[in-house]
């Protein structure tokens, strides 16, 4: 990962190509950085460290948004909408729709 900063392996999570650094609170794809808000950084890191485990909405916005969000569960659709853009056509199967549950990380 770029940036000189020594990192330890379980500061680093994968999804593919992409890679998590969590000390920096920093996503690489490919090797260059991304941009990320604070929501989309937590979902990432959530499904990297869950893979294969699938999470209702509700389960994702208790865990990302806290049990206090009063906002709808779309909130959730909105947010792996934005990360599958910004991430691009791989990700539109590595970030997974479980039909009528909710969403899982493959790999």
């Amino acid at each position: 990962i770029p940036g000189g900063k020594p990192s330890h392996d379980s500061d680093r999570l994968s999804i593919g190509n992409l890679s998590i650094d969590v000390s920096e609170y920093a996503v690489y794809l490919g090797g260059k950085k991304m941009e990320f808000t604070y929501k989309e950084f937590e979902l990432l890191r959530h499904f990297a460290q869950n893979k294969g485990i699938v999470f209702t909405r509700q389960d994702l916005l208790a865990k990302i948004w806290g049990t206090e969000y009063i906002g709808g569960t779309r909130t959730v659709d909105v947010h792996i909408r934005r990360l599958r853009f910004k991430l691009g056509e791989e990700f539109n199967t590595i970030i997974e729709t479980v039909r009528n549950v909710g969403y899982r990380c493959r790999e």
